[in-house]
């Protein structure tokens, strides 16, 4: 065998050598990480909610004691026995919860981190149903977190969703094929319509409740959709809306009105700008008088 072909074979056998020392490695490490997981238990459970400062729907407590409720609490469990999946989906399960992550630390803690849904407006009916609607059209219950200051709709007028729905009413609504319900085009309106107003700096936080009434059962006006009053937080007056068609310009003739100083709105009145160009005031019924305003 000459001096060069000895001198490949060692470098095949060399080569050869080196990859079976790897593989060995990453065996026994992987082997060694099996029993360190067999041999490690989960020693606590810690809830973080990142968004809490701002928005208090649920509490860590209250997702720990649900966990524990649904027969899911892994303390004292080896941690290649516990479920990350499982309880991550459980977690998410809450139609209040947005997005969770569950993760389990070499220190034996497993930790759940979520963020909560983000309610727009909270809605209570004459009929007695209350209820959290979010941006994205998710129905969440208000029982059990600290208030939330947000505009509240009130009033006579039905909900598509039956009483002690929650979750994605976008996805229920499909489903149900109730994407034609006047009801729910009604709720997407409102949903929009509060979002516009919340985007407008002279209009947002400054409305602190919406007065929906459904439209009369008349000849002319049957299944018609609900007309809107707005309450200001500044003032005492409301605003006569009508139907939630053209509110931008609506809107717009509410502002200029305001703007304008032409009537005193500590005094109690109705602004009505439900009328194409127009702003019409009308003060209290025992004053009976009415300022028509071209705007």
């Amino acid at each position: 065998m000459s001096k060069e072909r000895r001198r490949r074979v060692w470098q095949i056998i060399g080569t050869t050598l080196v990859w079976m020392a790897v593989v060995a490695f990453f065996v026994g490490a992987a082997l060694l990480r099996q029993n360190n997981e067999q041999a490690r238990t989960v020693e606590r459970l810690k809830v973080e909610i990142t968004d809490s400062a701002t928005h208090r729907l649920l509490s860590a407590d209250q997702v720990r004691a649900d966990i524990v409720a649904a027969g899911l609490l892994p303390t004292g469990q080896s941690l290649d026995s516990v479920s990350l999946t499982a309880i991550n989906d459980f977690v998410k399960s809450n139609c209040l919860v947005r997005k969770a992550q569950t993760f389990v630390d070499y220190e034996g803690t497993l930790t759940v981190r979520l963020t909560q849904r983000h309610p727009l407006l909270r809605i209570i009916t004459d009929s007695g149903t209350d209820v959290y609607i979010t941006a994205g059209a998710h129905v969440l219950p208000t029982q059990g977190g600290e208030p939330l200051n947000l505009p509240l709709v009130t009033g006579d007028f039905s909900l598509p969703f039956p009483r002690g729905f929650y979750g994605d009413l976008r996805a229920w609504a499909k489903e149900e094929k109730k994407n034609s319900d006047k009801n729910y085009i009604f709720l997407l309106k409102l949903i929009n319509f509060v979002r516009l107003t919340e985007s407008r700096p002279e209009v947002g936080g400054n409305i602190v409740q919406i007065v929906a009434t459904q439209g009369a059962d008349s000849a002319h006006t049957k299944g018609a959709e609900p007309t809107v009053e707005l309450i200001p937080r500044r003032g005492n007056y409301s605003v006569q809306l009508g139907p939630l068609e053209d509110v931008e310009a609506k809107l717009d003739r509410w502002v200029r009105f305001v703007k304008a100083g032409v009537v005193d709105l500590g005094g109690g009145g109705t602004l009505n700008v439900a009328y194409e160009g127009q702003a019409v005031w009308r003060v209290e019924e025992a004053k009976s008088k009415t300022r028509n305003s071209k705007l």
